[in-house]
C-alpha cells in the first residue's frame, strides 16, 4: 500500500516535456547579416542610377587656361608694311560723311558726343534758331569706323592718330561743342586737323560767350586746310561787318595760323562762308544768279577787311 502511493506521488510530480519551438533570436546571425549588407548595395546602386533623373546634373566648367597664347598663333599685324597698315588704318578710322559732334553736359563734364544729321535737326528745332542751317539736304546717318581702335596699343595709337583726325571732316552743332572738343583732345591732336565746319555760333548770349573761348583753343590748329562757316554770323549782310565780327572772336586762330605759316594773313584763304550770311539767299525774288552772285560779293569783302584787320 505504501509502495502504491508513492507511485502516485511520484506521477503527480512528473514534470510534462518541454513543447518543441523555434528558438527566438534578437541579434542577427552571421548569415543574416552579409543578406542584409547585400541588399543595402544594391538598394544603394538602385537609388544611385535614378538620382540623375530626380536631380538637375551639375555642369561643370573648366578653368580657363592661364598659358599664354604661342607667338606663332597671333597674326603680325605691327610687323605689317607701312603702306599696308595705312590702308587698313583708313579703311576703319575714316567716314565717308562728315562726323557730326554735339555738345553735352555728362557728370559735370563739357564733352563732345558723337551724333547724326538728324541729332542736328532736333538741336536746331530746340534750340529756336531764327535761321536754320539747311539741314533738311544732307543724309540721315551716323559715321560708321571705329575710334576705339587707338586703344590696342601704343604703337597703334601713335600711328592712328594723325589719320583718325586729319582724314576726317569734323562738323560741329556750335562753338560749344567746339571748345569741349579741343579741349578734350589737347594741342597735339589739335594739330593734325586739317577741315572744320561750325554749323551756328550759338543761340543765347551764354552760348554766344562761348565762341571766343573756342577760337582760344583751336588755335593750336594751325595745319588745317578748311574751316566752313556754315551758319549766319549775327545775321549780318555785310561781308566788312562779318568780317569784323569774325576777326573779334577768332583772332588769336588767325595769328596763330600766320605764325606758322608765315604769312600774317595764311588764314583768310582757310575761312568759307555759308550762304547763310546773305539775306537775299532765301529770297524767292531773286534769282539764282542773284543769289551766286550775292554771296560771292559778301566773300570778297568779308577776305578783303579780314587781310587788312590782319595787317597785310
Amino acid at each position: 500500500m505504501a509502495s502504491t502511493a508513492a507511485d502516485q506521488q511520484t506521477k503527480a510530480r512528473r514534470v510534462l516535456p518541454k513543447r518543441k519551438r523555434k528558438e527566438t533570436s534578437y541579434f542577427p546571425s552571421d548569415s543574416e547579416t552579409s543578406d542584409i549588407e547585400a541588399a543595402d548595395v544594391q538598394q544603394d546602386a538602385t537609388d544611385t542610377a535614378i538620382a540623375p533623373l530626380n536631380k538637375k546634373a551639375k555642369i561643370t566648367i573648366p578653368p580657363a587656361s592661364t598659358k599664354p597664347v604661342a607667338k606663332k598663333k597671333i597674326f603680325p599685324f605691327t610687323t605689317l608694311p607701312a603702306e599696308l597698315k595705312n590702308k587698313i588704318y583708313a579703311d576703319a578710322l575714316t567716314s565717308n560723311h562728315e562726323v557730326p559732334l554735339i555738345y553735352k553736359l555728362q557728370r559735370y563734364h563739357h564733352v563732345a558726343e558723337l551724333g547724326d544729321t538728324d541729332s542736328f535737326q532736333k538741336f536746331m528745332r530746340n534750340r529756336h534758331y531764327r535761321y536754320y542751317p539747311p539741314f533738311d539736304q544732307l543724309e540721315v546717318f551716323k559715321p560708321s569706323f571705329g575710334p576705339n581702335f587707338l586703344l590696342l596699343n601704343r604703337q597703334i595709337h601713335a600711328e592712328t592718330q594723325p589719320i583718325l583726325y586729319g582724314a576726317n571732316t569734323f562738323a560741329f552743332e556750335d562753338t560749344k561743342a567746339l571748345h569741349a572738343f579741343c579741349a578734350t583732345i589737347g594741342p597735339k591732336n589739335c594739330a593734325s586737323l586739317r577741315r572744320l565746319v561750325v554749323r551756328s555760333l550759338g543761340y543765347s548770349d551764354a552760348s554766344r560767350a562761348m565762341i571766343h573761348p573756342a577760337f582760344t583753343v583751336l588755335a593750336s590748329a594751325v595745319n588745317l586746310t578748311r574751316l566752313e562757316m556754315a551758319c549766319p554770323i549775327f545775321y549780318r549782310d555785310d561781308g566788312k561787318r562779318v568780317a569784323r565780327e569774325f576777326y573779334r572772336y577768332s583772332y588769336h586762330w588767325l595769328e596763330a595760323v600766320g605764325r606758322s605759316k608765315g604769312s600774317v594773313d595764311a588764314a583768310v584763304d582757310l575761312v568759307v562762308l555759308g550762304k547763310q550770311n546773305s539775306a537775299h539767299t532765301d529770297c524767292s525774288c531773286c534769282t539764282e544768279e542773284k543769289r551766286v552772285e550775292r554771296v560771292t560779293t559778301i566773300g570778297n569783302d568779308f577776305q578783303s577787311e579780314l587781310r587788312g584787320l590782319l595787317g597785310a
